[in-house]
């Protein structure tokens, strides 16, 4: 057993109430801590300077027992804002000078403020801190006469104090403090989810797992691999939840990692990563020009270029033979819209990126049929253009992208808008297969997480 000290304020109810120990004694009685830290409010401090009397007190029950007073400097004992602080800060420098020995708080005395305070501390390190209550001996509010150190003698009272009598029952009592702690990392987990920080919540699930369902556990994995665009571990868990139709609406593998992807994005804007955010629009603004011209265009990669494997990859180039073959008058618009290069004119042979694939996107969207996506079109060229001249501030320096950074170049736009503007080119390129529950899948796994939570029997 470890040795023990105890922690504790001074109420009205110390040492001694009507004939019955008051907390402290009544803790001291029935734990024998070696050591008892009072810790003294402006209220209480003058008299207990004065007539010592909790310290004779302790001295009468336990002569081995140390006592040690603490000013804290407490003046306002009822208001958590005037006290909070202080009281954290004067406990953790006792649990600090104190690493291995476990502290009992007594929760009893004090004002119903500090022992409320005085029990969020306990909760938040259960490893040190062990809250102890004492019922009164009438089961009810204290209603007996109360030890005057002005006019009262110590050691009178203690000799008519009941509790001295041998079989005399503890009115200890080591609550688990369940009612406050869960409803505490409840609050936190959904403050974490909210702002869509699912490592934080797991975290702090895994540190509190006996509060909560498995499910709230599965669930927040699903969502912290699913953010990571972590596919097959996040499938896995919601085949564990047996919710894999629920968590992914769409069927096309195609349309659903555009989807995933786009979530990811407004994700990272919302939460003002704009550095991990503009590193991603290049990728968007890639596959999302590659799904309309293959998918609403008819044109396939394939068609335009030619593959070559190099060590575990496999790069695709574009190929003029193949390109101007499928898509007569190709090159000549390339070549004017490409005509600030070295050569002054497009380039062929290089592996495909986001800024090829948008300009045949919107070569191919002047043809017949495909006119209704010239729009879209011209809002990717913009995002290629954009994604180039953010793309290696982001990469390569320590300076962070702001949305300021944002509108320079893209038409005095934000990231908000730029979010928008990508919502609205997929939902025109996905046409009937559009799913909005997709968009809106990490909103339903945070009502998910939420009724776990509240469900949970712990």
């Amino acid at each position: 057993m470890r040795e023990r000290i105890l922690l504790t304020v001074v109420g009205k109810t110390d040492p001694i109430r009507g004939e019955h120990d008051g907390p402290i004694l009544h803790i001291i009685r029935h734990y024998r801590p070696k050591k008892a830290i009072l810790l003294l409010s402006e209220e209480v401090a003058g008299e207990e300077d004065e007539y010592h009397h909790n310290r004779e007190a302790i001295g009468l029950l336990d002569p081995d027992c140390q006592v040690e007073t603490v000013h804290t400097g407490i003046q306002d004992v009822h208001s958590y804002d005037a006290f909070a602080l202080t009281l954290l800060s004067v406990c953790s420098r006792i649990r600090e000078l104190h690493p291995e020995k476990e502290i009992l708080i007594n929760i009893t005395s004090g004002t119903p403020q500090l022992e409320t305070a005085l029990c969020m501390i306990a909760i938040a390190d259960p490893e040190h801190y062990t809250a102890i209550q004492v019922v009164s001996p009438e089961r009810s509010a204290n209603k007996a006469p109360m030890f005057n150190p002005k006019r009262d003698l110590i050691e009178e009272w203690f000799e008519t104090d009941v509790d001295n009598e041998e079989g005399s029952p503890s009115r200890c009592h080591a609550p688990r403090l369940l009612n406050f702690k869960r409803p505490m990392v409840q609050f936190q987990i959904q403050s974490l989810i909210e702002n869509y920080d699912y490592s934080g919540a797991l975290l702090l699930y895994q540190e509190n797992r006996e509060n909560f369902s498995e499910r709230t556990g599965l669930l927040l994995e699903h969502a912290r691999r699913r953010l990571n665009l972590e596919h097959k571990e996040a499938e896995q868990t919601a085949v564990k939840l047996d919710m894999k139709e629920e968590l992914y609406p769409i069927r096309r593998s195609d349309i659903a990692q555009l989807t995933e992807f786009y979530n990811s994005m407004r994700i990272k804007q919302v939460r003002g990563e704009l550095n991990d955010f503009s590193m991603r629009l290049e990728i968007m603004t890639l596959y999302t020009g590659r799904y309309l011209m293959e998918k609403c265009m008819r044109v396939r990669l394939e068609d335009v270029t030619v593959g070559r494997s190099l060590k575990n990859s496999h790069i695709m180039y574009l190929d003029r033979d193949k390109c101007t073959g499928k898509i007569p008058g190709i090159q000549g618009y390339l070549d004017e819209r490409f005509s600030d290069k070295k050569s002054g004119r497009f380039e062929w042979g290089k592996p495909v990126n986001a800024l090829s694939i948008v300009h045949i996107v919107k070569f191919l969207s002047t043809q017949p049929g495909n006119e209704k996506y010239r729009q879209a079109a011209d809002e990717m060229i913009r995002w290629a253009a954009l994604s180039g001249q953010v793309r290696n501030p982001a990469a390569h320096t320590i300076v962070a992208i702001t949305d300021e950074i944002i509108r320079e170049s893209y038409d005095n736009k934000d990231s908000a808008a730029l979010v928008k503007s990508i919502y609205t080119v997929l939902r025109q390129a996905f046409g009937s297969q559009w799913k909005e529950e997709a968009f809106e899948i990490y909103g339903r796994i945070n009502v998910l997480i939420k009724q776990a939570m509240e469900n949970s029997d712990g």
